[in-house]
């Protein structure tokens, strides 16, 4: 049961519902209040002349040191090790200067010591290397900072096994009193439990005394024991709804499992935790969090999911308004709350260089471990191709729109023949006169590439963005399991674009996996699997450590739209860096995930380094 069909959590526009509980909600109290005042903003903006529409960016709010002249801040220099520029020739340079929040000279030293004149401050870095801030072109940001806040993470980047998670919930039961939830999220039972779901008697177990929820990866299950049922008013009596299941074991007795989260916020309601979530405190908590592992940029490829609509712009505001950011955040709108766009006239490129919304998300099929990416042919050991979310009219509609107004858009898309779709979507609407190729188009996932889908990507202008944890988490499943070996191989087919000349980012598609730029470099070029070790799926497919690398870095600005501010150590462009106890370069390919990030610097003030000791 555990293999029951989902989709795409984080891209269903299904997620932010949960957090709606019984009307008392975050979504309850705030949405409108947050509409409301996003489309005030930019009534406001309107009267005093800004742009609305095109690339130009529209200022919907201002922070008081924007217009701060950098004219009399210090000035820096790093020399003694390498300083990784990331630029068009990948380049090393031997010293950098900083100036507020800018680049100001990179080079050889007595070059950038006479830019940056007499009174610059020396520091040397012993050998350590400067990179330039990472980049995740893929997260969830908004939901994912709520999750975090309200539940605890028991997946597969802490847990190993079904036996680690219910070790850690009899933890948290022998520290907290009795009656009180645990809750935790993104159990995955295909590669924690081999399958094995957390049944109601596993958790009364672990748990005596406390009623416990834990939600799958896929956002689409959760596992309830005995009190949580209780609590929610879930008798043996229950009867199946239409649009969900509740799952029972041999002897008809309910065991835990709840399918569709509009069946289990049943028990969400009866928790609770929501009432009390703050996305604006989640947001900068969670980001300083992954300041930690060198981030500087983050996105957001599913913005108004929370508030089901233009009230998550608002949210993204409040939270740059704080000065307290530690990633600048570019956010891509869902596609279902295209009237929302359209009614506040938000443009693309609307917001500042902290943050901005850059684009438009499409969603063309479901997730190829949950079953549902749209496939050419069946899924092993089945008759059934997975689900199409959107048609290529629908596609075409969209990109007709959105292209001729400028926006940059991004299509989810797993299965083969999901990104036929798109492909022949974008065909279509490119043929038609609308000039796509500019916007710098985006399939995210872009899981199953065949040869000839390559080329038309790079006759389209098409770029990729990988979850790459989808070969290291999910490898042996897509080859056991999913797809078997064949198919398998065909999985975030770096090496195969890299020689065709098409670009291609690294993601995490937070909270599916924990963003880790340093181990997700190390995913594409060793293409390793977490359940085999030892194992490499599909050896010619790894990637190069240069082009790994720009992954995270220039070719990530690109794909957001932010090369001309971000991505590379360059005179003039943001101070977003990060400073590493060892050289990429210089390592065992195994080894680059257990490179530190000793110290993280976004906007030119520094968000992380490490505790003296």
């Amino acid at each position: 049961m555990s293999d029951e069909k989902h989709g795409c959590p984080c891209c269903s526009g299904e997620l932010g519902r949960y957090f709606e509980i019984a009307g008392e909600g975050f979504a309850a109290r705030n949405v409108i209040a947050l509409k409301q005042d996003t489309l005030a903003r930019t009534a406001r903006a309107k009267r005093q002349g800004h742009a609305i529409a095109g690339s130009a960016a529209l200022k919907l709010y201002s922070r008081s040191d924007d217009s701060c002249s950098e004219a009399h801040l210090s000035t820096r220099i790093y020399t003694g090790g390498p300083v990784l520029t990331m630029d068009a020739e990948f380049s090393t340079a031997e010293a950098i200067a900083i100036k507020g929040k800018s680049i100001l000279a990179v080079g050889a030293l007595k070059d950038v010591q006479a830019a940056a004149g007499e009174e610059a401050e020396l520091i040397d870095l012993k050998g350590r290397a400067i990179m330039p801030g990472f980049i995740d072109p893929h997260t969830h940001i908004v939901i994912g900072a709520l999750m975090a806040q309200s539940m605890e993470y028991a997946g597969v980047t802490r847990f190993d096994s079904k036996a680690d998670v219910l070790a850690h919930i009899a933890k948290l039961a022998s520290e907290r009193p009795k009656g009180e939830w645990i809750v935790c999220s993104n159990y995955a039972p295909m590669l924690q439990g081999d399958g094995a779901p957390l049944f109601r008697d596993d958790m009364d177990a672990v748990a005596p005394g406390h009623p416990v929820a834990v939600m799958n990866t896929s956002g689409h299950i959760m596992y309830a024991n005995s009190m949580a049922l209780d609590l929610a008013g879930i008798t043996e009596d229950v009867v199946d709804p239409p649009y969900g299941k509740y799952g029972r074991d041999e002897n008809e007795r309910l065991n835990g499992e709840i399918f569709n989260g509009a069946v289990y916020v049943q028990v969400m309601r009866a928790w609770g935790g929501m009432k009390a979530a703050e996305p604006v405190s989640a947001i900068l908590q969670t980001c300083q969090d992954f300041a930690r592992v060198g981030l500087t940029t983050m996105s957001e490829l599913a913005l108004g999911n929370l508030t089901q609509g233009i009230g998550d712009w608002g949210i993204l505001q409040q939270a740059a308004q704080t000065g307290e950011l530690a990633q600048r955040i570019r956010a891509y709108s869902h596609y279902s709350f295209d009237d929302q766009v359209d009614e506040a006239a938000i443009g693309p490129g609307v917001g500042d260089d902290l943050v901005r919304l850059s684009g438009i998300k499409m969603i063309a099929d479901g997730s190829n471990q949950g079953l549902t990416g749209l496939q050419r042919s069946p899924y092993l050991s089945s008759d059934d191709c997975g689900l199409q979310y959107m048609t290529v009219d629908e596609m075409k509609a969209v990109l007709r729109k959105r292209g001729s107004e400028g926006w940059q858009i991004a299509i989810h898309g797993n299965g083969d023949k999901g990104i036929d779709n798109i492909l022949e979507a974008i065909e279509a609407v490119q043929a038609e006169g609308v000039d796509l190729k500019s916007l710098r188009l985006r399939i995210e996932h872009c899981s199953i590439l065949h040869d000839e889908q390559i080329a038309k990507m790079k006759a389209l202008g098409v770029s990729a963005s990988f979850l790459i944890g989808h070969v290291h988490y999910w490898g042996t499943a897509m080859r056991d399991r999913i797809f078997g070996l064949e198919k398998a191989e065909k999985l975030d087919r770096c090496a195969s674009l890299e020689a065709a000349g098409i670009g291609y980012t690294l993601h995490s598609d937070y909270f599916v996996t924990e963003p880790h730029p340093l181990h997700m470099v190390q995913m594409a070029v060793t293409r390793n699997t977490w359940k085999e070790p030892e194992y490499v799926l599909s050896p010619a497919e790894r990637a190069s450590l240069e082009t790994a690398l720009r992954a995270i870095t220039s070719e990530a600005a690109w794909q957001l739209g932010s090369d001309h501010e971000i991505g590379s150590l360059e005179p003039g462009k943001r101070a977003d860096f990060v400073i590493l106890d060892a050289d990429p370069r210089s390592v065992d390919p195994h080894d680059i995930r257990n490179i530190r990030v000793l110290e993280t610097w976004m906007n030119g003030r520094q968000t992380w380094s490490v505790p003296a000791t």
